[in-house]
């Protein structure tokens, strides 16, 4: 479940409507539907609004969604590392055409190590009826 899921299950579960917790926090409307759509990642300020109203800790909840992808993008990279690392030792690795494999995994370690890479709030899929 992301973030605009569980705003969405916190507001519902208070009993309040979209326009109601927007009246409360001094967002939007918009801006509420917006976050609960998945179509914009929230700032600190709107999650910090949002909590106080729902009694929800939101900050709390998009690091730990921020923790798990960053999981993943590590799991990625060491397996990227293994396939990069066979390749160079059990196969036939020609440094002189494929020397851009190891640019690109050394721009890719660099940038996970330094939180330069980034995944953007992913939104929510259109349900087709």
């Amino acid at each position: 479940m992301d973030l605009g899921d569980k705003i969405k299950s916190a507001r519902s579960a208070k009993g309040m409507t979209q326009k109601e917790l927007a009246d409360s926090t001094g967002l939007s409307e918009r801006t509420i539907q917006r976050i609960e759509n998945h179509e914009v990642e929230p700032s600190g300020y709107s999650l910090n609004k949002i909590s106080d109203v729902l009694e929800f800790d939101c900050t709390q909840e998009k690091l730990r969604i921020m923790k798990r992808r960053n999981q993943v993008l590590y799991i990625i990279l060491i397996i990227w590392t293994l396939a990069l690392i066979f390749n160079v030792f059990f196969t036939s690795f020609d440094f002189a055409s494929r020397w851009w494999e190891l640019l690109i995994w050394a721009f890719t370690l660099i940038s996970v190590a330094t939180g330069q890479i980034y995944i953007p709030y992913r939104k929510k899929k259109k349900q087709t009826k």
